[in-house]
């Protein structure tokens, strides 16, 4: 009886399980290996400790991205990141490609996410002011900021409600009420009263933060939560991580 011979298909279906198997292994470490390296990376770049929270996710195939050259569909999150000035919120960073070496090379559709929690809201309203205000809270959908001021001789609370929304990487600051404790006075009043000081929150005005921010870094959102926190939403230049000229504050000049 004449040998029987193995069919055709059945190799080529050997070969493709065989692939399959080796790609899913790839694939598998991959996802086990790279997270770990961004974690590291995360953390020397914003000096955390070893045990602070980063959580890192990848989407898409990792094996296919790891072909061309990166790492694809990243995000990652990471709580209590120190920002300004003794200032802690929780940011979530996506980028649609990063390289092997975020250090020497360029991401590609890149964002950044912070949330800043009510209780260090103060110290940003104080940034966007230009100290203006001393305090801050969310109320209504509007923030309401605060200081004191002299008024007839005497230290009184003032409290004024701001609209903000973000133009071309500025923010744009609209009045919307204004209340001191004790005195029935509108905004124009005073305004007589105190002069120019409280200019940035009592008239309609754009405020560059630029040079409060590194120059890849520009503001596209804020967002005022019922919660009482803020989330401020940013786009990052390709080469955040790279270039240091890119990692030094901007300017508003």
């Amino acid at each position: 009886m004449a040998e029987r011979k193995p069919r055709w298909w059945l190799r080529i279906l050997s070969v493709v399980v065989v692939l399959g198997v080796l790609i899913g292994g790839a694939e598998f470490a991959l996802r086990m290996i790279i997270p770990g390296v961004i974690e590291g990376v995360v953390r020397g770049q914003l000096h955390l400790t070893a045990d602070h929270p980063v959580e890192v996710e990848l989407g898409g195939s990792a094996l296919l991205s790891a072909v061309q050259g990166g790492v694809g569909d990243v995000t990652i999150n990471i709580d209590k990141v120190p920002l300004l000035d003794g200032v802690e919120t929780d940011a979530t960073f996506h980028a649609a490609k990063v390289p092997f070496n975020p250090l020497s090379g360029k991401i590609s559709d890149g964002t950044v996410e912070l949330v800043v929690p009510k209780d260090q809201l103060g110290n940003v309203v104080k940034m966007v002011t230009s100290g203006v205000a001393q305090t801050g809270e969310v109320q209504g959908g509007s923030l309401a900021v605060g200081r004191s001021v002299e008024l007839f001789g005497q230290q009184v609370g003032l409290t004024a409600k701001i609209g903000l929304k973000v133009k071309d990487g500025a923010v744009e600051i609209e009045p919307q009420g204004v209340n001191a404790a004790g005195f029935d006075l509108n905004a124009e009043q005073l305004a007589a009263a105190t002069g120019t000081l409280l200019d940035p929150i009592l008239k309609p005005q754009t405020v560059c933060v630029k040079d409060q921010l590194p120059a890849g870094v520009t503001l596209t959102d804020i967002t005022l939560s019922s919660t009482g926190s803020a989330r401020i939403t940013a786009d990052l230049s390709p080469g955040i991580f790279s270039d240091p000229k890119q990692q030094a504050k901007g300017s508003c000049g």
